[in-house]
């Protein structure tokens, strides 16, 4: 009998497709990373998502056909999704020369991660939502698809700032007539008399205290600080044009003294001090500020 004469169970097929499809689905909306845009960011990563479920639900299928040469077909395919990485690096970082407050190389390259992952996510669940819709039938597979799609979200659901950092407001008020403290936190000279009425009428200010050592060597990361100054700014806006480096967001941590705090002032165009902390709070930690005791001066130093 050839193999096309041979017949074949679509069900668990289709139902590994669709919660592939879903998995990436609640995954694809504009978050915290303001990314992607409408449309054509929509776009492609729907296209994306569409192939990634389809090949998770269709690589069991090949094999239990004994179809090897489609199978091996898919498996080469799957691969090609390491150059989405690439794709949103460089898309990414042909945007930061176009935006006021950039989100850093370690929030792009963030980013690129999570969208490569999240198709290889995609696959798996559509892959294990067959499998057990092959073994069980149409409605444990509905319940598997469930459970895994449940699992995936929270395994890829990483670590926001506010989980090992609190924020407080602060009064930003100057020293020696132009250093700006944000706290107790230096921030940086403001040199000229108008900017710096306008940081003590309209700025917001907030200290970072970190809520253990995994907090403080967040802190310390500088990538992790730029995602944080980007993130304010997405949140409340930032009164700010083209040439003026005295009102771009800045977060610094509290030196000399090297405490293991941070600051951050900002000039925002939403004067709303709650959206400002929750926007902060809500910041991933990235990938790059991973916990080492040897990124912060202070985490190897002894309580006199």
């Amino acid at each position: 009998m050839s193999s096309s004469s041979i017949s074949i169970n679509w069900t668990p097929m289709i139902v590994g497709f669709v919660a592939g499809l879903i998995s990436r689905l609640f995954s694809l909306k504009t978050g915290t990373t303001h990314y992607p845009g409408y449309p054509s960011g929509y776009i492609s990563q729907l296209a994306l998502a569409v192939i990634a479920a389809m090949i998770g639900s269709s690589v069991l299928i090949a094999l239990i056909g004994k179809q090897f040469t489609a199978a091996t077909f898919l498996t080469l395919a799957a691969t090609q999704f390491r150059d989405v990485r690439n794709t949103e690096r460089q898309t990414l970082a042909q945007e930061e020369k176009l935006i006021l407050v950039s989100r850093g190389p370690g929030y792009i390259e963030g980013i690129a991660i999570t969208y490569e992952a999240r198709n290889y996510l995609a696959m798996l669940v559509a892959l294990l939502t067959s499998a057990i819709t092959m073994v069980g039938g149409l409605v444990i597979g509905v319940i598997g698809a469930v459970i895994v799609v449940i699992i995936g979200e929270i395994f890829m659901s990483g670590q926001h700032l506010g989980d090992i950092v609190d924020v407080e407001p602060a009064k930003i008020w100057f020293d020696k007539g132009s250093l700006l403290y944000v706290g107790d936190v230096m921030m940086m000279e403001v040199g000229l008399p108008h900017p710096r009425e306008r940081y003590e009428k309209e700025g917001l200010g907030v200290v970072l205290t970190p809520k253990n050592e995994r907090g403080q060597a967040v802190l310390w990361n500088i990538s992790q600080r730029q995602a944080i100054s980007y993130e304010a700014a997405a949140a409340v806006g930032v009164q700010k044009d083209v040439g003026y480096p005295e009102q771009t967001p800045l977060c610094r941590m509290a030196m000399p003294a090297g405490t293991g705090k941070a600051g951050l002032s900002i000039l925002p165009v939403d004067h709303d001090m709650n959206k400002l902390i929750r926007a902060i709070k809500r910041t991933p930690v990235l990938e790059s500020s991973k916990w080492n005791r040897m990124t912060s001066p202070v985490l190897n130093r002894k309580e006199m």
